[in-house]
C-alpha cells in the first residue's frame, strides 16, 4: 500500500530554520563557505567543476545548491515544500551578493535556478545531469517514493554522471550503538529522536537497505559509512536547540572518551554499527 507522502507544511521556513541550530545563519553569515561537515562533505564527494549541470534534488535551505553555484556549475535546485524554495533562492540570493556577484539570477551565472517538482516525477530531461546530490532526503521519503525517485535520478543521469547520497540516522547505529551509549550516560533519552524527526523520518536507512535500493534501481554504487556526529556536536557548542535530544545529546558527544573512542571504533568493522552518516556514490550500472 502506497503511504501518503509527508507534508510539505512540515518543511516551513520556520521549522527548517529552527532545526537548523544556527548553522545556517553561520553559513550566510560567511557567504556560503562555512558548510555543515556532513554538507561540505558531500560535495567534496561531488567532484564538482564549472560548467557541470548539477541537480539538487531535495534543496532544502539551499546551502549545497548556493555553494555548487559558486563553484561554477550549472544548478537546478528542486523541491516540493514551496517555503523551502523561497528559502533557497534567499540563500542563493545572500551567498551570490557577498561572492560580488552582481549578475541576476541565470544559470551558470553564480545562482542557481529553482523549480517546485515531485521527486518521482522530475521536470527535467533525460540524460542532462553530470551530478544529482541528494542529502538528508531519502529518510524522509516512503519505500516507494524511494524506487520512483531512484527510477528518475538514473533518468537524468548522464552516462558518466552519478549522485550522491546522504542520509541518516544509519538504523544500525541506533539499535547497537546509541543503547551504549545510553548505558554510560543514562541522562540521554531512550529514544534519540525528537518529536519532529519521528514524524518525518518514515524510511530511515542502514547500509544493507540503501544498497539494496540503488541496485534494484540499476545503479552501480558505493555505500559506506562516516562519524560525523562528534564533528557536528564540537561546532554546535553554543547553538541551542529546540529539543532536548540535541541539547543533552551534543555535550555526550563531545566528551573527549566518547571521540576518542568513536575514533577507535571507526577504525574496525564496528564502524557499521557506530557511524550514524550514510554516504553512497551510485552511477547508471
Amino acid at each position: 500500500m502506497r503511504r501518503a507522502p509527508v507534508s510539505p507544511q512540515l518543511y516551513s521556513a520556520r521549522l527548517l530554520e529552527l532545526f537548523a541550530g544556527g548553522s545556517h545563519g553561520r553559513f550566510l553569515a560567511t557567504g556560503g563557505h562555512d558548510l555543515r561537515p556532513r554538507v561540505g562533505r558531500a560535495i567534496e564527494l561531488a567532484r564538482l567543476a564549472p560548467g557541470q549541470t548539477v541537480v539538487d534534488l531535495g534543496c532544502g535551505r539551499g546551502e549545497a545548491a548556493a555553494h555548487a553555484a559558486r563553484c561554477g556549475a550549472r544548478v537546478i535546485a528542486l523541491d516540493y515544500s514551496l517555503e523551502a524554495l523561497t528559502m533557497s533562492r534567499t540563500t542563493a540570493n545572500v551567498v551570490g551578493a557577498q561572492a560580488g556577484d552582481g549578475r541576476a539570477g541565470a544559470p551558470g551565472c553564480g545562482r542557481p535556478s529553482f523549480a517546485a517538482s515531485d521527486a518521482t516525477a522530475l521536470p527535467l530531461a533525460d540524460g542532462c545531469a553530470d551530478r544529482v546530490l541528494w542529502l538528508d532526503v531519502i529518510e524522509h521519503l516512503w519505500p516507494w517514493q524511494v524506487d520512483a525517485a531512484l527510477a528518475e535520478v538514473r533518468r537524468i543521469l548522464r552516462p558518466d554522471g552519478f549522485v550522491v547520497i546522504h542520509t541518516l540516522p544509519n538504523r544500525w547505529a541506533l539499535r547497537v550503538a546509541y543503547p551504549l551509549l545510553r548505558f554510560v550516560a543514562p541522562g540521554l533519552p531512550v529514544d534519540p529522536r525528537s518529536a519532529y524527526e519521528r514524524a518525518v523520518h518514515v524510511n530511515e536507512q542502514s547500509p544493507r537497505s540503501l544498497s539494496r535500493s540503488l541496485r534494484s534501481a540499476g545503479l552501480a554504487r558505493r555505500v559506506w559509512v562516516e562519524e560525523w556526529s562528534t564533528v557536528q556536536a564540537g561546532r554546535q557548542a553554543d547553538d541551542r536547540y529546540p529539543d532536548r535530544h540535541r541539547t543533552h545529546g551534543y555535550p555526550a558527544l563531545r566528551r573527549p572518551w566518547v571521540r576518542r573512542t568513536a575514533a577507535i571504533a571507526m577504525r574496525s568493522p564496528l564502524r557499521w554499527v557506530v557511524a550514524n552518516d550514510i554516504f553512497a556514490v551510485a552511477w547508471p550500472d
